[in-house]
C-alpha cells in the first residue's frame, strides 16, 4: 500500500471523523478527493488535534513497546486500539517527537489546509464559548477571540493593533493602539488601509506585537508575519463591507512561506470579524433595555468602569450625568403605564438624538437614565445639560381613545473626572446626590458636584429670565 492509500484508509477507515465538525470533515473530503499525500498528512494531523482536545483518543502504550514509540490511541468512543504509526513515519520534518501530532501544545504542522480545517470546526461548533458577556468594549470582545484563536493554533503567535485608542491592559493582552505601535514600524503611518503586509524580519514588528512572542519563540527558523486588516463587522444582510478596525498580526517560523502565512491570516481576520459580529449580536441583546432600546444596567455598570480605565489611561476628561423623569409616578397614575411606557421610550429616544455617538445613554432604574460622556470636560458637560434642560420635550399619548399631550422634564445631576474624585462607586455617588439636589430644589434642573460644596446649579433659560 502506498503512502496516500495509507492515509486514506486512516482518514476513511481508523479515525472516528463522525466525532469531528462539519467544517474539519469537509476538510478530509477535500484531501481524499485530492489523493495528495501533503494534504492528507495534514487533514489527518488535524483530526487527530481535535479528537485528543475532545479526549476521544488517548494515548495508549501496549505491553514491550518500546518506551520512545508514542503511536498508539485508545479511542474512547468504540474501546478500539489504533495505530497511528503511518503519520509519524510518514510526516515531513526533523522533529524525533511523533507526539507533536497528538499534543496541540508543541504541534508545528505548517499547513493552510490544517488551520482552515481548525477554523471550520470552530465556525460550525454550537459550543464555541462566548467572551465577556458584560462588556461590549471592542477591545475586550477582541481579546476574547485572540485567546480563543490562540488555544487552536499553537504554531502561531497572534495580536492586534487598532486604530483607535480601544485596548487596555487589563481587558485584552496582546491588543495595543497605533499610538503605542509607532516606533520602529514606521510603515504602519504609510500603509494604504485595506492592504495586507508581509513582515520578513521580526525586527520590523511593532513593539507590542514583538512582546506577542516575548520568551515564546517559535522553532523553525526565524520569524516572519503578516498584519492582515480586520474590518468591523456590518450588519447583518448588508452588503457593504464594514470599516477597517486595525491589523492582525499573525506570526510563525519562516517555513511557513510568503504565500501560505497570507492565506491563512486572511482566513483568521475573517474569522475574527464573523466572531466579533456574532459576540457584538449577542451583547445588544443581553446589554439592551427591551423597552426602550437603550443600554441597561448591566451594561452601565460595567461599560462605566471601563471608560473610567480609559480615561485614567488617556489622561482625558469624563463626564457622568444621571437623570430622572420628574413626577413620573403621576404621570403613570393619571395617564396609565402604557402611557408611562410610551413617554420612557420618548425620553429614551430623545437623549440618545441630543448626545454624540460615542456618548452612552443607559436606563438604569425605573424612571432614571445615566450619560457617560468619555473626552468631555465640566464646561462642556455643563454645555450639554444647557441643552438638554432647555429642551421642548412633550409626547402624545392616547387616554381613553383622546390624544392628550404630556410635557416632560427631567432632573440631572453630574460629576466629571478627574475633577470630582476616580473611583467608579465614588463618583456615582456624587453623581445621584447631585440629582436628589434637583429634585428637592424644585425638579427641571441640573447640579454638578463641586468639592467645596459650593455646587453648580443649573436651571432651564425660561427659569432664569422669570
Amino acid at each position: 500500500m502506498d503512502r496516500s492509500q495509507t492515509l486514506r484508509k486512516i482518514l476513511t477507515q481508523d479515525l472516528p471523523l463522525e466525532s469531528v465538525g462539519p467544517g474539519l470533515r469537509r476538510t478530509v473530503r477535500q484531501a481524499v478527493g485530492s489523493g495528495q499525500e501533503s494534504l492528507l498528512l495534514a487533514a489527518a494531523g488535524a483530526v487527530v488535534r481535535e479528537l485528543v482536545r475532545q479526549d476521544l483518543l488517548v494515548r495508549a502504550r501496549l505491553e514491550g513497546e518500546d518506551s520512545s514509540s508514542q503511536a498508539y490511541f485508545l479511542s474512547r468512543r468504540d474501546g478500539k486500539i489504533l495505530d497511528l504509526s503511518p503519520l509519524y513515519q510518514l510526516r515531513p520534518t526533523s522533529s524525533s517527537s511523533p507526539s507533536e501530532f497528538a499534543n496541540p501544545d508543541t504541534a508545528q504542522t505548517h499547513s493552510l489546509l490544517e488551520v482552515d480545517g481548525v477554523l471550520g470546526a470552530m465556525e460550525e461548533a454550537q459550543d464555541l464559548r462566548l467572551g465577556d458577556i458584560q462588556t461590549g468594549d471592542v477591545a475586550a470582545i477582541l481579546g476574547n477571540i485572540l485567546q480563543l484563536l490562540r488555544g487552536f493554533t499553537p504554531q502561531l503567535r497572534l495580536g492586534m493593533v487598532l486604530h483607535r485608542d480601544l485596548a487596555t491592559d487589563q481587558t485584552a493582552p496582546g491588543i495595543v493602539s497605533v499610538a503605542q505601535a509607532q516606533g520602529q514600524a514606521s510603515w504602519l503611518t504609510l500603509r494604504d488601509q485595506g492592504h495586507s503586509v508581509w513582515i520578513p524580519q521580526a525586527s520590523e514588528l511593532p513593539p507590542g506585537m514583538a512582546a506577542v512572542v516575548g520568551d515564546n519563540p517559535l522553532p523553525g527558523g526565524d520569524l516572519v508575519a503578516v498584519a492582515i486588516p480586520i474590518r468591523e463587522p456590518s450588519e447583518e444582510g448588508s452588503e457593504e463591507e464594514g470599516l477597517e478596525a486595525g491589523l492582525l498580526f499573525v506570526m510563525a517560523s519562516e517555513s511557513w512561506g510568503r504565500d501560505t502565512l497570507l492565506k491563512v491570516g486572511g482566513r483568521l481576520a475573517r474569522f475574527v470579524s464573523n466572531r466579533w459580529r456574532h459576540q457584538r449580536d449577542v451583547n445588544l441583546i443581553i446589554h439592551t433595555d427591551a423597552l426602550t432600546g437603550v443600554n441597561n444596567r448591566a451594561f452601565f455598570d460595567k461599560h462605566f468602569t471601563i471608560e473610567l480605565e480609559r480615561a485614567r489611561r488617556t489622561e482625558r476628561p469624563l463626564t457622568l450625568v444621571i437623570g430622572d423623569i420628574d413626577l413620573f409616578k403621576k404621570i403613570n397614575d393619571r395617564y396609565g403605564h402604557q402611557a408611562g411606557d410610551r413617554i420612557l421610550q420618548y425620553v429614551a429616544r430623545r437623549l440618545k438624538e441630543e448626545l454624540r455617538r460615542i456618548d452612552q445613554v443607559c436606563r438604569i432604574g425605573g424612571e432614571e437614565f445615566a450619560l457617560i460622556l468619555p473626552d468631555t470636560a465640566p464646561e462642556a458637560g455643563r454645555d450639554v445639560m444647557t441643552r438638554l434642560l432647555n429642551a421642548d420635550l412633550h409626547e402624545e399619548v392616547l387616554v381613553d381613545g383622546k390624544k392628550t399631550d404630556v410635557p416632560i422634564t427631567l432632573s440631572f445631576g453630574g460629576i466629571s473626572y478627574p475633577a470630582d474624585g476616580s473611583d467608579a462607586f465614588e463618583l456615582f455617588r456624587k453623581a445621584d446626590a447631585m440629582l436628589y439636589m434637583s429634585k428637592d430644589a424644585g425638579r427641571h434642573q441640573c447640579h454638578f458636584w463641586d468639592n467645596s460644596g459650593d455646587h453648580f446649579r443649573m436651571l432651564p433659560d425660561s427659569d432664569r429670565n422669570s
